[in-house]
């Protein structure tokens, strides 16, 4: 199936709802830092207001940045900081479900980044929508020029009234939707097990998941330490294994 702007976007979109999949812009996105060597950046507030005075949404006139193990500063007392954090406002694709997004305070979106330093294998990967936590969003003329994606291994949370501000640049047409949902099911929910591209952590018993799923067979196999995981006899390199916990053992 080619994914291009004919068949990803709704060419006459609803304007009074947002829906899931839809491509916003003006919606503020916070991403927490790399811990780093050093300790969090923490925030106060100038007198007289307090922290819990900043924390309840009184805004102070300026904030004091200190280091959390700093004398005095006592961070981390109950159960919420003020803390130094990096904020973008990048096209972000919306991934909460369609239903859901007028009866929650908090929707999860996906930021959306452009494709500039990629190489060629990697365009190719990404525009066959290949990439597991990446969703393909095709260029569109004269909207947005680029290819673009959205990288779902950095869902985060934003409050609902962000999402009434913001500007919809596209939605998502029901097949690039279901395509979305196969990508979030696939990325979120797919089994876990082991392949032939991994070594074997723990000496025991292995039973292949895919037998069991795809045959209703049971393929069962004592595996040692330190080596790659085998083929499954059925499966090859297919196979998804799974280590074996009898419920009673020492029946």
């Amino acid at each position: 199936m080619p994914i291009d702007s004919t068949t990803w976007y709704d060419r006459d979109p609803d304007p009074a709802s947002i829906y899931q999949g839809d491509l916003l812009v003006d919606v503020p996105v916070v991403l927490m830092p790399p811990a780093g060597d050093g300790p969090w950046i923490v925030l106060r507030p100038s007198l007289p207001l307090t922290l819990e005075d900043a924390l309840a949404g009184n805004v102070p006139k300026i904030f004091r940045p200190h280091a959390e193990n700093a004398p005095l500063v006592e961070a981390w007392g109950g159960q919420q900081e003020l803390v130094l954090a990096k904020g973008i406002k990048t096209p972000v694709l919306v991934v909460t479900q369609t239903c859901d997004i007028e009866r929650r305070r908090f929707i999860h979106v996906a930021p959306v980044y452009g494709i500039e330093g990629f190489d060629q294998r990697k365009i190719e990967s990404l525009t066959a929508n290949e990439i597991q936590y990446w969703f393909y969003l095709p260029d569109h003329l004269p909207l947005r020029p680029t290819k673009q994606f959205a990288d779902l291994s950095q869902i985060v949370p934003v409050h609902n009234s962000y999402l009434r501000r913001a500007r919809r640049l596209e939605r998502l047409t029901p097949l690039a939707t279901t395509e979305l949902q196969k990508k979030l099911a696939s990325f979120h929910g797919r089994p876990f097990g082991f392949n032939t591209r991994d070594a074997v952590p723990q000496e025991g018993d292995y039973l292949c998941a895919r037998c069991f799923y795809v045959r209703a067979q049971i393929t069962r196999r004592a595996i040692a330490a330190g080596q790659q995981f085998p083929a499954c006899e059925q499966c090859g390199a297919d196979v998804l294994w799974v280590k074996f916990v009898p419920l009673n053992p020492a029946g």
